[in-house]
Formats: C-alpha cells, structure tokens, sequence
C-alpha cells in the first residue's frame, strides 16, 4: 500500500489502516520528480510516526509549518489535521498505528503517560533529529524491524513488534519529543473544528463554483482575516488549495481513461480547458495525455 492514496482521502480518512485485530500499517513514499507533492490537511485516529530518510519534507499542523531535513522523527497525534509537503527527490516513511494496541497502563504508569500525550490534539510535537545517541540508534533499530516484519502474521512476531513500538515511543519521549505543551484556547479549538468542516465542505463541493467569499462566510471570517488564515493552516492559498485538489482529483480519472480529458476537467470544476492543461503540466510536469500514458 503506498502513501500515493493520500492525495484523495477526505479530511478524515476512510481507510482502515491494518486490521481490526492489529491495527498498524506501513507506508513508505519516494519521489523523483523535480516538483515538491502536497498531501492536503487531512486527519485520522491514528498516530502517525514519520520517518524522514531524506529531505526536504514540512509538515503543516497547528496552523504552522515544521520544516524537517533527513535523519529525523516527527510524531502526528490522533485526530489532529496536518497537512505534508514532500520536497522534490525526498524519501519518507511512516508507520501508522491505533494506540489501543499498547494499552498496558494498568501496569505501567509511564506508558499509560506517554500514550495519552499520543491522544492529545493540542500538543505541540518537536522534532526528534539524529543527535548520535543510543536512543535514537535504537529507534531507528525498531522501527527498521516493524517496517521489515509487520506484515507477518505470526503471534509472536507481531507482540515483538509492539515490544518495539513500545521502545521506540518511549526513546521519543526520552528524547523531548512531548516537551513543549501547547494549550490551545476555546477559540483555536473552533478554528481548528471550522478548518476541518471547510476542508470537507471544499472536498464535497469542487466540482462546482467556490469562491473566497463563500468560504470566509462559511468560517464567518471577513475575507481578509481567511486568507491570511488558511495560507498559515494550510501553506497554501484558498485558490491553490483548491486548484490543487481538483487536479488531484482529475488525474485520478484520467489514469482510469474511461473519459476525455475535456469531460474529466469540467467534472472536477475547471471549465477552462487551457487553464487546466497549464495547471496540470505545473503539477505533474507532463500533459495529462502524457500522463494518462505513462500510467497505463
């Protein structure tokens, strides 16, 4: 399964990520173009522990960017919306989990700890660089192991991967990744409730018009206010954001090749036919028949 399913998932995904029974997934996302990729604000139950190989890679959450380079962790709480920009030639790998799979923290106090701070959307995450320790070696060790053998379906392998799961949070957390503890107030908390009910008003509806005074209207934001708001959120302006779904969107069809391409653009809010093509050759470096051929 690739991270390539990312770019069409709604604010809240609707995928399982591994099975009822061990709910855990890997993923891993490489890319050679010389065009940066946008994942756009999305979120989930689960945790997602991200891998950076190689760089550049940003991450947008709590209405800022955290730009990270290779050699590095980066930890997304449940439910809270993030968005990712991986740099052109950058390599990444995530492992995505449901916290109820460690739960032992009738027995242990601290773990009991640190899988709470995995429930909390208002912490704000730091970065864990490879700073030549032993803890960071050994998470690098564990998460190579669970990226190795998670597909297996041995009992036994699969308790061991949890042991590492359990050693590679706890080195985080050894490591500062939930010092700094960010108390969002009632209003951010709104915001941020606003954002993901834009996110999937925008989604459902990119088909049709949208404009920057139906959305500021929606937040009930002045126009603006919005703006500047949802470029800090999403790294992005309404219009890019926007664009860039549709084309999202759009290339998804045109890899299938039931439609013309003509038909595909209006189905996906572009009624320009020259404009879209622009767009599309911006994004993807190629033209969508070009594109719709190299994916055949």
């Amino acid at each position: 399964m690739t991270m390539e399913t990312l770019r069409t998932m709604a604010p809240k995904e609707g995928i399982q990520h591994g099975s009822q029974k061990f709910p855990l997934e890997c993923y891993i996302n490489e890319y050679s173009e010389v065009f940066p990729i946008h994942y756009h604000q999305h979120w989930h139950d689960e945790v997602e522990l991200i891998s950076v190989e190689k760089g550049p890679f940003t991450v947008t959450i709590h209405s800022k960017q955290v730009a990270l380079d290779s050699s590095c962790f980066y930890l997304v709480p449940s439910k809270v919306v993030h968005g990712l920009i991986q740099g052109a030639k950058s390599v990444q790998r995530y492992l995505v989990f449901n916290p109820s799979m460690l739960r032992l923290s009738f027995y242990d106090k601290l773990l009991g700890s640190i899988l709470d701070n995995l429930y909390d959307t208002n912490l704000n995450i730091i970065p864990v660089r490879n700073n030549d320790t032993d803890d960071y070696r050994e998470c690098k060790e564990c998460f190579d192991y669970i990226f190795k053998n998670y597909k297996e379906k041995d009992d036994s392998i699969r308790l061991l991967i949890k042991a590492k799961l359990i050693v590679i949070l706890t080195n985080l957390y050894r490591q500062g990744i939930f010092n700094q503890v960010e108390i969002s107030s009632s209003f951010e908390k709104e915001r941020t409730k606003k954002l993901k009910d834009l996110i999937i008003w925008i989604q459902d509806h990119h088909s049709g018009p949208l404009s920057i005074e139906d959305a500021a209207a929606k937040m009930d934001f002045s126009q603006e206010y919005f703006c500047r708001f949802f470029k800090k959120a999403t790294g992005m302006s309404f219009t890019e954001y926007v664009n860039d779904y549709r084309l999202e969107q759009a290339s998804g069809d045109i890899e299938r090749g039931e439609k013309s391409i003509s038909d595909i653009a209006a189905d996906h809010g572009f009624d320009n036919d020259s404009y879209f093509f622009r767009l599309f050759k911006k994004k993807y470096g190629t033209t969508p028949l070009k594109y719709r051929k190299r994916k055949s």
